[in-house]
């Protein structure tokens, strides 16, 4: 790496630790109020949730003076801002009980985020847009809360919809109408994600032929397209990915549609058949000149594509017709197998790569799952097959691949005799990956041992990871390691932003963030209360980071704040409206509902964003509508009986406007929707309770009260026990 790479990288690295250092301390100040939370009241409970999106905004304000080396840092908190406010949102939802995972909430949330991605061009916004919009449809057609029939050719047709667009997307960045090169890649993975999804059903079901000719149509015209022009290789690389996957699924669906096991017999053919057909098609197709040298990454991605094809089908085949042929065949059958395999690979080094990849892939798809069942011997047989690949063979998937199967291997051998704890062998592989990291430092200007040091490096802080989560009855020894492994990690983090050895950076401070996550609730949560936690970590992590930061003054650019100040400014008041009119509608509608009383059967989720809450089934939730709309609004009128509770009436209308001759045929009118197999629901389906409470409520409160707007919009207001 070049010296100006070098120092940009780690302007980079100092950027990161500077957003996670403020990150914790903001989370040291919310949680200190969120940790009171229950014991406020509920105007301060609005405050709080307001002042939370006032505080992200403010830092942001601050940042662009205290930070001015790193302006991008003011831009980030902006944008923490914009999602604070759908926490904000939540938490009004929560203390008017209603938004728990509704699209609804996604919807509010998305407005105001959309509008600043359109006006800044800043790339979160335009992520965060796309993520809330694509949250939005899921939730309206599968929401978390409530019961709801969501007819199957609606949510299909829907999806399909949405792939669509996203293919658009696509292509609509491409063009440069919008430049988002994150955005470019998730319209494309959430394209092929949503026609895969489509396409797992009955081989012959109707919908599942046309999705899959559409796909198969998609695919084609995607790598005509992408190899006909200059393109990022990683567009290849998902088209190779979902190629796979789809080919995979109609050989499964396959299978399963004939239904017997002789089907392998034929099976075992196809894989010959298609590496055959596309060596013969790779040969044909000849170009010369800079044309070769742009096809290159493509013969590349079919490669990898056959292989993996080839060999999965070549495996399942060939375990389908072993068991079918011998009922009790041992698995060191397969284990021998797959070692044979990789010799035969190795030997036969003038044949066509493909043949080569296909016969290496298949070995490890049939050899490892043998190894858990066979003895040492077998085991340490198979490790050296896999040690000669990494070895002499060049390719870098190949070693990425082979290194991952002999951790694998090593640990199912060492768990094999279950002998020895998950201690031992946990350690044992941090050991063995320890020794192979110092191996490969001896060798690290070649291409084995560069990439051996990165595996290892891996391999070993995932192992010594685990290892945090063990030792739970030796509690000296459990503190030992989470404290030794905290010590390391922080200072490989300093060490290699030092050197600016950037992948070695990235590693060692997603595992160092990765245990701060995890580990907080297991040490920190129950010893020294929360907040004080996060607050002392981000103090620590700023003045750490301060010492890296030598960006020259005259780097220094211009803010979001300050290039689109007006605009920006605009939509923070536009959020402040849209909770001032959440806040202004809810308490209207307590002031000035009716207040009526209903039986109610509750169950006990989660709301993604707002904590344990009820899920409400009234008396008036299953009523027989001669209606088949689904989403179909309608009034119902309930009328009072003597004891106090309101029920269904009788009489409904289809639409929100009721009747004047039908309004005295109820005491009260109250909106729902239709949700199929006679369900409405109300938008009082959802009851916020203290964490863990939630079963004990449910077994008590029997009625809900709730008050009715005279448009017959309701709001839950508490429940009862009598």
């Amino acid at each position: 790496m070049d010296l100006g790479r070098k120092h940009e990288w780690k302007e980079k690295g100092v950027e990161i630790g500077y957003v996670l250092g403020l990150s914790l301390i903001l989370a040291a100040i919310i949680y200190f109020f969120a940790s009171n939370w229950p014991g406020f009241e509920k105007w301060t409970k609005i405050a709080l949730s307001i002042g939370l999106l006032i505080l992200f905004y403010l830092v942001s304000y601050l940042v662009k003076f205290i930070f001015q080396r790193h302006p991008s840092l003011s831009s980030l908190f902006l944008f923490f801002g914009s999602l604070s406010f759908g926490v904000c949102v939540a938490l009004l939802g929560q203390i008017y009980n209603s938004h728990a995972d509704s699209y609804m909430l996604f919807v509010i949330w998305s407005i105001p985020v959309l509008l600043l991605s359109v006006i800044s061009k800043f790339q979160p916004f335009y992520v965060a847009s796309f993520i809330l919009i694509h949250l939005v449809v899921y939730f309206y057609v599968f929401p978390s809360s409530g019961v709801q029939y969501v007819p199957k050719n609606y949510a299909q047709w829907v999806f399909l919809g949405i792939a669509i667009l996203n293919g658009i997307l696509f292509f609509i960045i491409e063009k440069n109408l919008i430049r988002s090169i994150p955005l470019q890649y998730l319209s494309l993975i959430v394209f092929h994600v949503i026609m895969l999804g489509l396409t797992v059903e009955k081989l012959f079901d109707p919908f599942n032929v046309i999705v899959s000719l559409m796909y198969i149509g998609s695919l084609g015209f995607l790598y005509r397209y992408l190899t006909q022009k200059e393109q990022n290789k990683g567009f290849l690389v998902i088209l190779g990915l979902a190629s796979i996957a789809f080919v995979i699924i109609k050989f499964i669906e396959f299978v399963i549609y004939t239904n017997t096991e002789w089907i392998f017999l034929f099976t075992f053919i196809l894989p010959f058949i298609i590496v055959g057909l596309v060596i013969y098609g790779l040969r044909k197709w000849k170009v010369s000149g800079k044309g070769e040298e742009k096809h290159s990454f493509f013969r590349k991605i079919v490669v990898g594509i056959t292989t993996a094809v080839a060999s999965i089908i070549a495996g399942s085949s060939l375990f389908g017709i072993s068991f079918l042929l011998i009922n009790d065949i041992p698995f060191s059958f397969f284990a021998f197998f797959s070692i044979a395999l990789i010799l035969l690979a190795k030997i036969k080094s003038n044949w066509d790569s493909i043949i080569t990849y296909t016969l290496l892939s298949t070995a490890l798809f049939i050899g490892i799952p043998a190894t858990f069942e066979s003895n040492w011997g077998i085991d340490l047989l198979f490790i050296a097959g896999l040690l000669y690949i990494f070895w002499t063979f060049k390719n870098r998937t190949i070693r990425y691949i082979v290194y991952l199967s002999m951790m694998i291997v090593i640990t199912g051998a060492l768990f094999e005799p279950n002998e020895f704890t998950k201690e031992f062998v946990i350690g044992c592989i941090l050991l063995i990956n320890v020794v192979l990291y110092l191996i490969s430092n001896s060798i690290s200007k070649t291409a084995v041992g560069h990439i051996l040091m990165h595996n290892s490096m891996f391999y070993g802080l995932f192992s010594f990871f685990i290892l945090t989560f063990l030792f739970e009855d030796q509690k000296t020894i459990y503190y030992l390691t989470n404290i030794l492994y905290f010590v390391t990690t922080t200072l490989l983090v300093l060490w290699s932003l030092r050197k600016s050895y950037s992948i070695r950076y990235r590693i060692f401070l997603a595992f160092w963030f990765a245990f701060i996550v995890y580990k907080y609730y297991d040490l920190v949560w129950s010893l020294v209360h929360k907040s004080i936690t996060f607050l002392i970590t981000g103090l620590f992590v700023l003045l750490i980071i301060q010492r890296f930061d030598r960006v020259p003054k005259e780097k220094i650019s211009r803010h979001l704040l300050s290039l689109k100040a007006t605009s920006i400014i605009a939509v923070i008041f536009l959020q402040l409206a849209i909770l001032g009119v959440q806040v202004g509608k809810s308490e209207s509608l307590l002031a000035n509902g009716d207040l009526i009383k209903l039986e109610l059967a509750p169950v006990d989720p989660r709301s993604l964003l707002q904590g344990d809450y009820l899920v409400l089934r009234y008396n008036i939730s299953s009523l027989r509508i001669e209606e088949d709309g689904w989403n179909e609004v309608v009034r119902i009128g309930l009328i009072e009986s003597k004891d106090g509770l309101f029920s269904y009436s009788g009489h409904y209308v289809v639409g929100k406007e009721v009747p004047a001759d039908m309004m005295k045929k109820a005491d009260v009118w109250i909106t729902g929707r239709l949700k199929g197999y006679e369900n409405i629901e109300y938008g009082i389906e959802n009851y916020f309770v203290p964490e863990g409470t939630g079963l004990d409520l449910q077994e008590k409160v029997h009625y809900a009260y709730v008050k009715v707007a005279e448009n017959g919009d309701a709001m839950l207001v508490e429940l009862a026990e009598e």
